[in-house]
């Protein structure tokens, strides 16, 4: 079972809890085309991620930086990045990905392997994301590295977990090996950052309300021109686009998770007009909220069921 409704704390903490407590790492199979949107919004996660595209491209973005992985290209997501990921191109991406402890790596939090060799890859915090290509042999090794991986998790054998974890601990001691830079952390002022997720927080703890430009602007003490070259700059949107997705995505949760009338969860996200929300849907999603209803308000063994968003708090399978 896939995961394809993201679902996060006020601060952009994902709520998915990945694998089990005596195996914290999940694997998915997952097309873009499923996503609502067509994209994986804005979050982040104390884990590790790496992803494979295996159909299509998708692009990677993170605060200040993005980059565009095509078809047998992986990405490495450090943990506690905030990033997204959107379908790119006409062709529907298709990716293989693992999400894990970094714990999976050393043992125990304060282990030799832990301290010396995966402890100062998370405290980088120039480091948000690394793009493997087939253009360099070591590069093309760890990918190897992963699709077997990918392919013993899916047959879902009893030594699996043992398998991934091997090949995760090979990903890892080659990442390290040769890019040993990425231990290295420069002194850039995290100013911008701080900001920007001060901003965001309060998007998120407000979003239900009618606040303005000023409002999200005021609660970092930065003037209304800097808010949006902020915005700009880290996240390629302006503050309206990203306050306008943020609370139609909570309106999907409402549409999907209650029986509420189409115009009290415009309300409930943010919208003071059921007209404007939606018009603001329909181009969002190119149906129409209660059209939205009818098409995901399926029960989980529906025929249909493995083509919708599902929010789930338990580990996903590959």
């Amino acid at each position: 079972m896939q995961i394809y409704k993201i679902e996060t704390e006020e601060n952009g903490r994902e709520l998915t809890i990945h694998g089990s407590h005596d195996f914290p790492c999940g694997s998915y199979d997952e097309r873009f085309s499923h996503f609502v949107g067509g994209e994986v919004p804005w979050h982040w996660h104390d884990e590790i991620e790496v992803v494979l595209v295996v159909e299509g491209a998708t692009k990677v973005e993170c605060i200040h930086s993005s980059d565009i992985i095509r078809t047998g290209e992986m990405v490495f997501i450090n943990a506690n990045t905030l990033h997204k990921l959107t379908n790119h191109g006409s062709e529907d991406c298709r990716i293989l990905n693992v999400v894990f402890s970094p714990k999976i790596l050393g043992g125990v939090d304060f282990g030799l392997i832990y301290k010396k060799h995966v402890l100062p890859v998370l405290n980088n915090k120039e480091l948000l994301f690394y793009k493997f290509s087939n253009n360099k042999a070591w590069h093309q090794q760890v990918i190897n590295e992963l699709v077997t991986a990918f392919d013993v998790w899916k047959k879902e054998g009893s030594d699996r977990e043992f398998y991934m974890n091997i090949a995760l601990m090979k990903f890892w001691h080659i990442f390290c090996t040769n890019q040993q830079d990425i231990t290295a952390t420069q002194n850039r002022s995290k100013t911008n950052e701080r900001r920007i997720q001060t901003l965001l927080n309060f998007i998120h703890g407000h979003y239900g309300e009618r606040i303005s430009i000023a409002d999200i602007s005021q609660t970092a003490n930065i003037s209304e021109s800097e808010c949006y070259r902020i915005f700009r700059n880290a996240l390629g949107c302006s503050p309206n686009n990203y306050l306008l997705n943020y609370r139609l995505r909570k309106s999907i949760q409402l549409l999907t998770e209650s029986n509420k009338p189409i115009s009290d969860i415009a309300f409930e996200s943010g919208f003071n007009c059921s007209a404007y929300f939606a018009k603001k849907f329909k181009l969002a999603f190119n149906v129409t909220p209660m059209q939205f209803r009818k098409n995901y308000s399926v029960t989980l063994d529906h025929p249909l069921a493995h083509h919708l968003p599902i929010t789930q708090t338990k580990g996903k399978t590959y």
